[in-house]
């Protein structure tokens, strides 16, 4: 007979996992999102500095007064309104943790499905709004019709994978309608984008914005996530959701450093943006290939029949993306991250190659 620990198991098994990328060692990697358009060695200079002046023997304490200093100066947004995590993921299961079991969420579709995985590991019922399957935009009718009967909304924008950034007067709009609700918007590719809704957090007593380091500050490796809501918010977050220690001393000395130096990192934000144009633009010219426009770090494409033959030439060019094949009416779905010139380069060769 099972108890009740095995029973839970068992119906934990059979939820959809959020799968980590696999290391393929020797291979260009352009599926993650990760940015490689910032120097290695300017990361790796800044970790070194930041392992000479950390004692790993002692609790972080300096650490995360500082990394609240960085955060403010970088935001503009004052540290009470500020709490960090461990990637923004952590966040997001400390958030869903505390809400109860039945609650009904609204979400759009495709969406981050890490958000979705972990909505029904805590027993959150998901009701899901379809994009546009021309270009990805949201019905906004439709989307609050299901909100309002809802208790938590997620909205990610810039939205992964689609990669497009949803009209902000739209956005607003929504949160307007739903000030009964909890309302999460996750702006992890934000830097790439053409705004952020930042200074609003702190004016709404329900809406929280999740903010994470991994992108655009080239810090995935670090696990650097924080949030803005409003102060009552932010300050229960920090002293009693939130774990006393959610960070290491090494990470938090590496972040408050990285963000110390945006102005380099916005140099490689604005490269990327670059590349993204131009790669978007030769995706289209090629016949049977519909990449959609992106505020990300990354593009997402149709490539309908010609999906095998693409993923078997960036196979045979060490070339890794991600490949999701059929996504809710969508053909033959792929999503490249935009790296240096020499990385899309490669990548546009390649999937040159495959289509005769």
């Amino acid at each position: 007979m099972k108890n009740w620990l095995s029973e839970k198991l068992d119906k934990i098994s059979k939820f959809d996992s959020y799968n980590r990328p696999n290391k393929n060692i020797g291979s260009l990697k352009l599926d993650a999102n990760e940015n490689f358009a910032l120097k290695k060695k300017f990361i790796l200079d800044i970790a070194i500095q930041a392992a000479k002046v950390t004692d790993l023997r002692e609790y972080p304490l300096d650490q995360f007064q500082e990394i609240y200093r960085q955060l403010a100066k970088y935001t503009g947004i004052n540290k009470k309104y500020l709490a960090v995590g461990n990637g923004s993921d952590q966040i997001i299961e400390l958030i869903l943790s505390i809400i109860g079991k039945g609650q009904r969420v609204t979400i759009f579709t495709p969406t981050f499905s890490y958000f979705i995985n972990r909505c029904k590991l805590h027993e959150l019922t998901v009701y899901r709004v379809p994009l546009s399957r021309e270009n990805n935009t949201l019905h906004k009718i439709e989307f609050l019709e299901s909100a309002k009967l809802s208790d938590i909304v997620y909205i990610c924008s810039p939205n992964n994978p689609t990669g497009n950034q949803f009209d902000k007067q739209m956005i607003l709009e929504i949160i307007d309608s739903l000030q009964d609700k909890l309302i999460l918007l996750d702006e992890a590719y934000v830097e790439f984008a053409d705004y952020s809704l930042l200074p609003y957090a702190p004016k709404y007593d329900n809406v929280i914005i999740l903010r994470t380091l991994s992108k655009a500050f080239g810090l995935a490796g670090a696990r650097v996530g924080y949030l803005v809501a409003n102060e009552r918010f932010a300050q229960v977050f920090r002293s009693s959701i939130q774990s006393p220690y959610p960070l290491n001393s090494l990470s938090l000395t590496i972040a408050g450093i990285v963000l110390s130096q945006y102005n380099y990192v916005n140099k490689t934000i604005k490269m990327i943006k670059e590349e993204r144009t131009r790669v978007f633009y030769q995706l289209a010219r090629l016949q049977g290939i519909k990449p959609f426009e992106s505020n990300a770090n990354f593009i997402f494409f149709e490539s309908f029949n010609k999906y095998e033959a693409i993923l078997k030439s960036l196979k045979k060019e060490r070339l890794v993306v991600k490949a999701f094949g059929n996504v809710e009416g969508r053909k033959g779905c792929i999503r490249v991250t935009i790296g240096t010139k020499n990385m899309n380069d490669k990548f546009l060769q390649s999937i040159e190659k495959s289509i005769p």
